[in-house]
């Protein structure tokens, strides 16, 4: 005869169950730290195609950046000056950028997770830009940029990802940064890093308006096309007004750095 099969025990079960536990508590992360590096890499790629499709647009304008927008309520943003040469929208949205909506070039435009470095600074009387891609504004001197006005491309940040831009393909004081300041409340988060901030929530804080969501940094892509992955708080370590004259010679948002 044979012989009666047993199941398992209640003990026997409770074991397996908690074996399971804890492989599920180890590999679990592991599996979330794979998926946002491979977020992160397609988000590196994203800021080099731009990056690259600025300085093409450069070529075809007597080696003048855009402009980060244009005067006029339909005011065209660097996003779509430089869309003939991407041809995707895909990939002005980070993929670790989970807001907003997915859109084709209609009036609206669709999601943008990257915005460019058009950093306004008070320079001898006058309100002038220090980044590369900002807006076409009357009172803002040395508004237009050129190749050859940037000093060290190489450390010099184009465009970062700012992922609380939303849809504005066509009106973009948002798909910017220009401050430090005040201009935050005007045309939302437009900070900078600054790395002697005390820590606060955003954006006050030593990231300014720049996610920190792989892995504690975020994408940058400098003047020279090449992009790459850095603390945000590391472009900038001092103040934007900063007396400190090797500090200000290490904020990479300031392209007229000699």
């Amino acid at each position: 005869m044979y012989g009666k099969s047993k199941g398992f025990t209640l003990i026997e079960l409770l074991v397996v169950i908690a074996i399971i536990a804890i492989l599920a508590a180890i590999l679990f992360p592991v599996f979330a730290q794979a998926r946002e590096k491979a977020r992160g890499t397609s988000c590196l790629s994203n800021t080099k195609q731009l990056g690259l499709s600025v300085l093409m647009y450069t070529q075809d304008n007597d080696e003048m950046y855009p402009m980060g927008c244009d005067n006029g309520w339909w005011a065209q943003t660097w996003p779509l000056t430089t869309q003939p040469y991407i041809k995707n929208v895909n990939i002005l949205r980070c993929p670790s950028d989970s807001g907003g909506r997915e859109a084709g070039l209609d009036w609206a435009g669709p999601r943008i997770s990257y915005a460019s470095n058009g950093l306004i600074k008070w320079v001898n009387n006058a309100n002038r830009m220090i980044g590369v891609i900002g807006m076409a504004q009357g009172w803002i001197a040395d508004n237009v940029a050129s190749l050859g006005r940037v000093g060290r491309p190489a450390d010099s940040i184009m465009i970062a990802e700012k992922h609380d831009i939303g849809n504005v393909m066509w009106w973009g004081p948002r798909s910017m940064f220009y401050s430090n300041s005040v201009w935050n409340a005007l045309w939302g988060c437009g900070s900078i890093p600054e790395g002697k901030r005390a820590p606060a929530a955003y954006p006050n804080d030593k990231a300014g308006c720049v996610p920190v969501v792989h892995s504690g940094t975020a994408n940058f892509v400098f003047c020279d096309g090449h992009a790459k992955a850095m603390r945000p708080e590391a472009t900038n370590p001092g103040w934007l007004y900063d007396g400190d004259a090797a500090m200000l010679d290490l904020n990479k948002w300031d392209t007229t750095r000699p």
